[in-house]
């Protein structure tokens, strides 16, 4: 249709002519647009009403590509100990000596309001978030060592008993269970309805996730870590030295490095790079598209190429914002620069390090050999509080909410908060009545009126020495 010119000297006479038609296009129109049709919902209104779905830690380090490390906000104050689990122990055929509470790797997951932690005394567990109750276990045939992943209304475990557990995350119960040629000790990465995960029978193995059958097995060497799954490949490393860049789709190799000695660590995907380290207690840096080696850097009394259970690494590399952060068995928590391996900051720990440190709100939470929980500054490495739980942490925190999840080798399972003492909460809050009381008693005299005109008193801001 073409618009009138406002300049012709027709365009009374058009208007005129179009109104009546003008009027029953709009009645037709508005009665399409107020129609209401039973049953169905206001889309806005929808939106409205949906609530967020909240975060969770569903796997090894968050989700299948490893670098989800959980959410704060965290509190002011120290370490505290909100609730404890105990667990029963158990022997196994490779291990006499009974274990109990959560071994290496051992991170827990949460989502909602459950925590689902596996169990050296070979149980996989689900408690309640708020006090650590028992929901159900799921008691397996050795102990559990992977992190459990969530997939719906579904849980993946496995251990030291060549068994891959599909579970019902509602009550523990079995759905599916494949069973491989040795330990299971890594964790299973789910992306579209496959389950990806390495053994320590030397296969990558690919699952169907609805029944457990195998799609394809790929010979690669004994895998003791998690696989990563990043921009539609999949990167492990071995027991034999070995670093694979594979196809997700067939498992075949697109490139493999040589990293030299036993590496047991969950390689970090991101810059270009792919991230690792090793039982000789070095971290090295690969290009992602080729594999050639970007850089290595040897942590002090380390020698390369030569593995040391006292020197060597058995966390996995944490990225965060341009900088590497992994701790040692030689004591220290190391921030290097992800760009070319240079050291930042160490810190030193009460002992070995062999869990991973995840990073949250800029800060670095992680256990040691000696039973210490420590959060530490991502910017500098300055202490911000510890807190002794047991006498040997392998294990890996999990941190939702500013809530830390953490087991021991003590046969115990911690929750965690940062929050003042109760004295000092008292204090902090007597100290604030005053303030708030100080505050009143000074506007109650803050001046008189003269000529309409209030006059206000200046009050000097409370100050606190630390």
């Amino acid at each position: 249709m073409i618009s009138p010119n406002p300049a012709s000297g027709n365009f009374s006479q058009i208007c005129r002519r179009c109104t009546p038609l003008a009027l029953i296009l709009f009645s037709v129109s508005f009665a399409a647009c107020t129609k209401v049709t039973k049953g169905e919902a206001d889309p806005k209104a929808t939106a409205v009403a949906a609530k967020p779905v909240p975060p969770s830690v569903g796997t090894w380090l968050g989700n299948p590509a490893r670098n989800f490390y959980g959410t704060g906000p965290w509190k002011d104050g120290q370490l505290q100990i909100i609730w404890e689990f105990k667990t029963g122990w158990t022997s196994g055929k490779l291990h006499k000596d009974p274990w109990a509470g959560s071994s290496w790797p051992g991170q827990p997951s949460i989502d909602g309001e459950r925590v689902y932690f596996p169990s050296a005394d070979g149980n996989t567990y689900a408690l309640k978030r708020s006090d650590g109750s028992q929901i159900w276990k799921f008691k397996g045939k050795d102990s559990f060592k992977s992190t459990p992943t969530i997939t719906g209304d579904r849980i993946i475990a496995s251990g030291l008993d060549h068994h891959v557990y599909c579970l019902n995350a509602r009550d523990g119960s079995v759905i599916w269970d494949f069973e491989t040629g040795f330990e299971v000790d890594g964790t299973a990465a789910v992306v579209d309805d496959r389950v990806y995960f390495g053994g320590e029978d030397h296969y990558f193995y690919c699952l169907n996730l609805a029944d457990g059958s195998l799609i394809y097995k790929t010979l690669v060497g004994s895998i003791e870590g998690s696989v990563t799954f990043k921009d539609d490949r999949v990167y492990l490393g071995t027991e034999q030295g070995e670093l694979f860049c594979l196809n997700p789709a067939d498992g075949q190799t697109i490139w493999q490095a040589k990293i030299g000695v036993d590496s047991d660590s969950t390689p970090a995907v991101g810059n270009g790079m792919v991230y690792t380290a090793a039982e000789d207690g070095v971290v090295r840096a690969y290009n992602q598209g080729s594999g050639e080696l970007a850089w290595h850097f040897v942590t002090e009394g380390a020698q390369l190429n030569r593995a040391s259970e006292k020197k060597g690494i058995w966390a996995s590399p944490i990225l965060h914002k341009g900088k590497i952060y992994i701790g040692a068995g030689n004591w220290y928590l190391h921030c290097l620069t992800a760009d070319k391996g240079e050291l930042v900051w160490r810190y030193k720990a009460h002992g070995p390090i062999w869990g991973t440190a995840p990073v949250v709100d800029d800060r670095v939470v992680f256990g040691d050999k000696a039973g210490w929980v420590t959060v530490v500054s991502a910017v500098d490495g300055k202490l911000i509080s510890e807190i002794k739980i047991g006498d040997n942490i392998n294990s890996t925190p999990a941190v939702l909410d500013g809530q830390i999840y953490i087991g021991a080798f003590n046969g115990k399972l911690y929750r965690l908060e940062l929050a003042p003492k109760a004295e000092e909460a008292e204090k902090a809050e007597s100290s604030r009545q005053k303030a708030v009381g100080r505050r009143r008693k000074a506007g109650g005299r803050s001046g008189r009126r003269s000529n309409g005109i209030r006059r206000q008193r200046t009050v000097a801001p409370l100050t606190t020495d630390h």
